[in-house]
């Protein structure tokens, strides 16, 4: 369980990621959100890098060139949801990605299906339906 304190460091950054990217996104395009908040976090990278010196580099790096496009185009999507939608409705919206990884374990790494799993999904997508109304 020494990974949940790393996933609630997540939880509270991403929440913060989230409300100052409407802030941004309400002022900026989204072009222009996804730009300077690419460059803000390409800034620190350099530095926490600089400071661990722990870069890897193998045959996997290569990964990055689809995902950095997928996640580009996710990114001009959700700023521009942000600028014209209420963050009440496309943060829990967006945040229904988790499907997809879960539906990979289940299919592709063939990771057990619980009663307990599936009345989770259920329940994520019923708080969105419910969060949108």
């Amino acid at each position: 369980m020494h990974y949940l304190k790393y996933a609630l460091i997540t939880l509270v950054a991403w929440g913060a990621w989230a409300i100052g990217g409407k802030i941004m996104a309400k002022h900026l395009n989204a072009v222009s959100t996804t730009f300077w908040i690419t460059i803000s976090s390409m800034l620190f990278m350099i530095i926490y890098l600089l400071i661990r010196r722990n870069l890897m580099i193998n045959k996997y790096i290569f990964y990055g060139i689809p995902v950095g496009f997928v996640v580009l185009i996710a990114m001009l999507a959700f700023y521009e949801a942000l600028r014209i939608g209420p963050a009440s409705v496309v943060l829990p919206f967006t945040n229904l990605y988790v499907l997809f990884p879960v539906l990979y374990g289940f299919i592709v790494l063939q990771e057990s299906i619980t009663i307990t799993r599936i009345i989770g999904i259920a329940c994520a997508i019923v708080a969105c339906v419910l969060l949108s109304i």
